[in-house]
């Protein structure tokens, strides 16, 4: 489990404005956009293992 950081207001910020720029972004491009987008908050977190972690609550219950 992730430590929560963010407000869930915060979170739903956020999550809100990722919708919006995936939906501005062409349907071949979402990949590539996600890609950049992992490694540019992952260069703002500066911090490896925290990046894994992420990684790994990202991965839980896909189905």
């Amino acid at each position: 489990m992730l430590p929560k950081i963010l407000t869930n207001a915060q979170l739903e910020e956020v999550y809100d404005r990722i919708a919006e720029a995936l939906d501005a972004v062409p349907a071949e491009r979402r990949q590539l956009f996600l890609a950049k987008l992992a490694l540019a908050l992952a260069n703002l977190l500066g911090d490896p293992a925290k990046v894994a972690q992420a990684l790994e609550a990202a991965a839980r219950d896909l189905d």
